[in-house]
């Protein structure tokens, strides 16, 4: 790294931007070099009483009620999109995750992707609102009916869900009413 990117990381270093990778290059170049060392000591120099000026001022009311308002105002995004390596995956039984999608608590529902591992299996439950099921890939089983790629399924308000297994293994896309144990 040259003087500038080192001056320029060290900066960012003080100010807590740098994650990931970056910091931990960062980290392990800082401690054999006693020049970025001396960069990182120059920047929290330059910093620090702008911090404690800052931690000092308080926003006037009206600043706050305006900041708040334009928040309101905006509302909500438009769109939510989750890229395939977004998002975290949870174990929710033995060899099935979850990855929660959306979550809109205002509208009771949630979308989320399960991940299947061939032989796995979830129990029986019932359904207090409707659950939507779309199969992305492999196979699915749902109590002794079969389902393949691009099948549809829907649990009506009031059903009972047969067991779910799969023989392959399956990614299966589903949009149910909130269910706390996927939010865990």
């Amino acid at each position: 790294m040259n003087r500038n990117q080192a001056e320029s990381l060290a900066g960012d270093y003080v100010l807590g931007t740098l994650s990931g990778s970056e910091l931990t290059e960062f980290e392990a170049a800082l401690a054999g070099n006693p020049g970025l060392r001396q960069q990182v000591a120059a920047w929290e120099q330059r910093l620090t009483p702008l911090a404690v000026t800052l931690s000092e001022a308080t926003p006037r009311p009206a600043l706050w009620e305006a900041i708040e308002a334009a928040l309101d105002a905006a509302g909500p995004p438009a769109t939510v999109t989750v890229r395939a390596q977004e998002g975290e995956w949870r174990t929710l039984a033995p060899g099935v995750a979850v990855k929660l999608l959306l979550v809109d608590q205002d509208a009771g529902f949630q979308s989320f992707l399960l991940r299947l591992a061939p032989g796995c299996q979830l129990p029986a439950h019932d359904h207090g609102a409707l659950e939507e099921c779309l199969l992305l890939e492999g196979d699915m089983l749902i109590g002794d009916r079969y389902y393949t790629v691009g099948d549809y399924h829907a649990a009506l308000p009031g059903s009972q869900h047969a067991p779910l297994s799969t023989r392959n293994g399956g990614l299966v896309f589903l949009r149910s009413e909130l269910r706390p144990e996927l939010m865990a």
